[in-house]
């Protein structure tokens, strides 16, 4: 499948324009669902997948959420720290789908959209309270 560099983009502008109408939209912080940090690492054919994204959809996502969605970008060591209402604050305990766009020359996903999609993602993680570090993400 090929999700041309256009796809990639509407779609990190849609994860914004939540996060910006969420945040806008809350007076403070209590407001804010609790949060509990995540770590983790995505490997691809043994090595780091720099500059990808990581989504974490809720398993028991709303038809119209309200929350965004965690994210993190992939660091050239393969690691990353999930971020939701701020930069690596982490993301609420619960069930999660994992979505993955990493998007090579051409704007060609490098994944070949296996992983873009929360309908057809294998990908899975659970937030528990307090620090989470998730087992590595391999794929070949």
């Amino acid at each position: 499948m090929h999700v041309s560099k256009s796809a990639v983009l509407a779609l990190l502008a849609g994860q914004l324009l939540i996060l910006g109408a969420c945040i806008g939209s809350q007076k403070s912080d209590a407001n804010h669902k609790p949060v509990h940090p995540v770590r983790g690492q995505l490997l691809v054919g043994g090595k780091p997948a720099a500059g990808a994204f990581v989504f974490f959809v809720p398993v028991n996502e709303p038809s119209d959420p309200t929350d965004p969605r965690p994210r993190a970008e992939v660091a050239p060591d393969g690691s990353f720290n999930v971020s939701m209402y701020g930069e690596k604050d982490g993301a609420p305990i619960g069930e999660y789908i994992v979505t993955i766009l990493w998007e090579g020359e051409g704007g060609i996903d490098r994944l070949k959209g296996q992983y873009a999609d929360a309908r057809k993602s294998s990908l899975r993680a659970v937030v528990k309270e307090g620090k989470n570090e998730l087992p590595p993400f391999r794929l070949n």
